[in-house]
């Protein structure tokens, strides 16, 4: 039986290996969120020219692609 957790920063379920929040560096979250913080500290690379909301399509077109199985 997998053992379940629920993410503190969005609040889902998640059966998989969890990440280490950039935040506070212990507490553990969900690997989407995990992501999105790492894409967060690059957004000066990555998207400097979008606006805040461009940049969370960016992140969830990211996350959607990673499951896919593709990069970038």
């Amino acid at each position: 039986m997998a053992i379940r957790k629920i993410c503190p920063e969005c609040g889902q379920q998640y059966g998989t290996r969890p990440a280490v929040s950039r935040k506070d560096r212990k507490t553990e979250i969900c690997p989407d969120c995990g992501t999105k913080q790492a894409l967060d500290t690059v957004r000066d690379l990555l998207g400097p020219e979008m606006t805040d909301q461009q940049w969370e399509g960016y992140k969830s077109g990211f996350l959607k692609r990673s499951r896919e199985g593709q990069h970038g």
